[in-house]
């Protein structure tokens, strides 16, 4: 496909470089820094002018383009672009990003014949959401192509303890990869659990809620007290999302104009709390240790840090971090802490999945980064329908094909399907083969 991608900041870049492996990308930006950093590191077209201005498409050396996605930071400016492109270029598809969610209320979008808009905010707001369907996960991973997911379990059960992998496998769900002791590794059959191994499942949700109660002993069953750092504008959209669910939630920040802000957006349905000090004090005074979950939720994430291990030496169990800066990513895994990527990398995934081609493949890090999954489907309109499926091989990888609902090893199936979707786990060091592996099948 032909795509032209308006902005390049820390979303167009990441578009940018995973939609370069199989498609002729162009990227536009009046920031000249952004576009050498991009002609440096991707094999793409950079093009420096106003995605605003009209003038700036009429450089493009092409007249039709398959996708124009829009993402820079600013709502109207990205909403603009895709009408200005039309004037210049025929274009097949549009895709835009945006912040005001009051866009999804509006004929806007349809008027200026937007397919897809994606709002980070509510993508991130509902992955916390989902910890609470799973209160026993440690994260949870959901994936447009299939209904299966990757929940990660820590084992603190006695009766699981010295099982075998094999035990744990079917066509519902496998052991897509563990955790011990800060390593991660992709386990055979033979594979015995060890305390405290965190174990990544992938499959079916409803058999991996009954294995989460048999693995995890300690943590409860429901939660019912949440509080939340924080009350910016993403912080909100979580208090809101969560407001579904039978819950207390306090929230807790610093800034008085945010607290207004939430209370007036949540309509006074949760506790928003002025904090005059940022320590110690706070869980006593406030009531926070008593508090079944938190969630840290501010810009920064050395602050989301810090509470996220405040909140631990008071003894509550699930503490969550919204991750902002992906430098952060694997040190908060480490610290036993349950990350939530911000919006801009929830953005890049959003997007991603919006396109759904046969062609483009979803990319997920999962193990605090250090371990990666690939997962290809075959739409109605793949070449690969017909053909012969070959294995992917490698100590530290394992392939699987899902088909029907079922969850079958390569050698199970001789010939692709439509409908098929192949998923490849494996540790990051074995990133590059397999990115090759899956795109060249």
């Amino acid at each position: 496909m032909d795509i032209l991608i308006a902005g390049a900041g820390t979303v167009g870049y990441s578009l940018a470089r995973t939609l370069s492996y199989r498609h002729n990308v162009t990227v536009i930006d009046k920031d000249q820094q952004k576009l050498d950093r991009l002609d440096e590191d991707i094999d793409i077209l950079v093009l420096k002018g106003d995605v605003e201005d009209p003038k700036t498409y009429r450089s493009l050396l092409i007249d039709r383009i398959d996708l124009f996605i829009a993402v820079t930071d600013s709502d109207e400016a990205n909403l603009l672009a895709t009408l200005i492109v039309e004037d210049e270029v025929t274009v097949s598809r549009k895709i835009v990003r945006l912040k005001n969610d009051a866009f999804l209320k509006s004929h806007v979008l349809h008027k200026l014949s937007i397919d897809h808009a994606v709002f980070p905010d509510i993508t991130t707001a509902n992955k916390v959401k989902a910890l609470f369907t799973f209160p026993k996960a440690n994260n949870v991973k959901v994936f447009h192509q299939c209904r299966q997911k990757l929940i990660s379990i820590r084992v603190a059960s006695p009766k699981r303890e010295g099982m075998r992998i094999a035990q744990l496998s079917s066509q519902d769900v496998q052991v897509v990869g563990l955790e011990r002791q800060k390593d991660f590794i992709i386990p055979s059959q033979d594979t015995q659990i060890e305390p405290h191994d965190l174990l990544y499942l992938f499959g079916n949700v409803e058999v991996i809620e009954k294995l989460s109660l048999e693995l995890d002993t300690t943590l409860p069953t429901s939660i019912r007290k949440v509080v939340i750092f924080g009350a910016n504008r993403l912080a909100q959209k979580i208090a809101k999302a969560l407001l579904e669910k039978p819950l207390e939630i306090k929230m807790i920040e610093k800034e008085m104009r945010l607290c207004k802000e939430a209370d007036l957006f949540l309509e006074g349905k949760v506790q928003v709390i002025n904090a005059a000090y940022d320590d110690h004090r706070l869980f006593e005074e406030e009531g926070i240790k008593y508090a079944d979950m938190v969630i840290a939720a501010g810009w920064n994430d050395e602050k989301n840090i810090v509470k996220c291990v405040e909140a631990k030496e008071y003894g509550i169990a699930k503490v969550v971090a919204i991750n902002n800066d992906k430098s952060y990513y694997h040190l908060m895994h480490k610290m036993g802490v349950v990350v939530v990527r911000g919006s801009k990398a929830g953005a890049h995934y959003a997007i991603l999945e919006k396109i759904a081609s046969s062609t483009v493949v979803t990319q997920r890090l999962y193990c605090g980064g250090t371990a990666v999954l690939f997962m290809r489907k075959i739409y109605p309109d793949s070449t690969l329908i017909g053909r012969k499926i070959k294995a992917m091989k490698g100590a530290h990888i394992r392939s699987m094909l899902i088909r029907q609902s079922a969850l079958l090893s390569l050698n199970e199936a001789a010939y692709w399907q439509e409908a098929d979707t192949v998923v490849v786990f494996g540790h990051i060091d074995e990133k590059e083969k397999m990115e090759q592996w899956i795109y060249t099948l």
